[in-house]
């Protein structure tokens, strides 16, 4: 079962609740009660939650292409 599929949904945002994380992830808040999405368990839990792209702003990653060894 691939870690981002509904089973490990829970886990991943109790996890980030017991131990002070963030969680990263593509997913976008839903408006539907039907569909919790991780931000939606995250603002009701009070978890911090970003996309990768926030992260790497946060983080201040940057990419350096080396140069091509021949």
């Amino acid at each position: 079962m691939p870690p981002c599929s509904a089973h490990w949904r829970p886990r991943l945002v109790a996890h980030a609740l017991a131990h002070g994380h963030t969680v990263v992830t593509h997913e976008l808040p839903s408006p539907s009660i039907k569909k919790i999405k991780i931000p939606n368990a995250c603002i009701g839990l009070g978890v911090k939650c970003m996309t990768p792209y926030e992260m790497l702003r946060v983080e201040r990653a940057r990419f350096v292409l080396g140069a091509a060894n021949s």
